[in-house]
């Protein structure tokens, strides 16, 4: 049996087979738009940073919150997408909306996105050869992700045994 992790890694990867140009940052846009989610920046509500919207009828809806800064969007974008792979992958739904506050509330939903959206701006092998030869900065730069972002991908790899 696939563990959660394992299945969003997994989903990452076959998204980066299937969409990826191979070249850094990943083009998240780009990538969500090919999969048929339409992207939008705006002002959401307070302490909310990004949430997608998919009812029956119509096209799946990513929004991020435009005041954030530019690496963070990228990550909630990505871990939007996340969500939209879950639901649409293992659950089959027609209909479903996830609003992702700033807050501690963390369920399998939560940690399914952030996992994929870590593998999927961070793949793996390049990550790690990244953090190795020029550090933690250099690789979020790089990825165009946060310090933070790199310091939880980095984090859940050594979790299952990566050397890093």
């Amino acid at each position: 049996m696939t563990l959660l992790w394992q299945d969003a890694r997994r989903k990452a990867q076959e998204t980066l087979d299937n969409y990826w140009d191979h070249s850094y940052p990943v083009k998240i846009v780009s990538i969500c738009k090919a999969m048929g989610v339409t992207p939008y920046t705006g002002e959401l509500p307070e302490g909310v940073s990004g949430m997608i919207v998919k009812e029956h009828s119509s096209e799946p809806r990513a929004y991020t919150e435009r005041t954030e800064p530019q690496t963070r969007r990228r990550f909630t974008l990505a871990h939007e997408l996340g969500h939209f792979v879950e639901r649409v992958t293992i659950a089959q739904d027609n209909d479903f909306a996830f609003m992702d506050k700033r807050s501690d509330d963390y369920d399998i939903h939560e940690f399914y996105a952030d996992e994929f959206a870590g593998a999927l701006l961070m793949p793996e092998h390049d990550f790690i050869q990244k953090v190795k030869n020029d550090g933690m900065i250099a690789a979020a730069a790089y990825f165009g992700v946060s310090l933070a972002a790199v310091r939880k991908r980095m984090e859940r790899l050594r979790k299952h045994g990566a050397d890093i």
